[in-house]
C-alpha cells in the first residue's frame, strides 16, 4: 500500500490560493520597519529613519530632441524589434516619448518604422 505524501512545507496546495501548515511567508526586502521609540533604537534604527529621499529624475537632454510615438502594437513582432520598443521606452501604442536627436536613437527609429513614427524635432540649446 502505497504512503501518503505531504505537500512539502511552503507550497500552495491545489489552486485555493492557501498555503500548508508551517509554510514560512515571503520576506519583503527593501522594507524599513518602524524603530521602537525610546530604549533600543540604537544607531542602526536612527540611519534607517534618517535616510534620504530620492528625487526622481527629471533631466532635460541637451541639444536637440525628437518626440516619437508608436503607432501600432509590438505584439506579433520579433524579439528583436520589441527589444527596440523596450529600449526607446515605448510601451503600448500612442504612447509618446522624448529621445536626444542623435544617429542611435535615428537607427532605432528607422529599425521600426512600421510600429512608432518621429512627431517633432525640437532644437534646443
Amino acid at each position: 500500500m502505497p504512503s501518503a505524501k505531504k505537500p512539502a512545507a511552503g507550497r500552495k496546495t491545489a489552486g485555493r490560493g492557501k498555503t500548508t501548515p508551517g509554510a514560512k511567508k515571503p520576506v519583503r526586502r527593501g522594507v524599513a520597519t518602524k524603530p521602537d521609540a525610546g530604549e533600543g533604537a540604537g544607531p542602526a534604527a536612527a540611519a534607517v529613519s534618517e535616510a534620504p529621499k530620492r528625487e526622481p529624475r527629471a533631466r532635460k537632454p541637451g541639444g536637440p530632441t525628437i518626440t516619437i510615438v508608436q503607432y501600432a502594437s509590438g505584439i506579433q513582432c520579433p524579439i528583436r524589434q520589441k527589444r527596440v520598443l523596450r529600449s526607446l521606452g515605448l510601451r503600448h501604442p500612442r504612447h509618446r516619448v522624448v529621445r536626444p536627436d542623435n544617429p542611435a536613437v535615428r537607427g532605432m527609429v528607422e529599425a521600426i518604422p512600421h510600429l512608432v513614427r518621429i512627431e517633432e524635432v525640437e532644437r534646443g540649446a
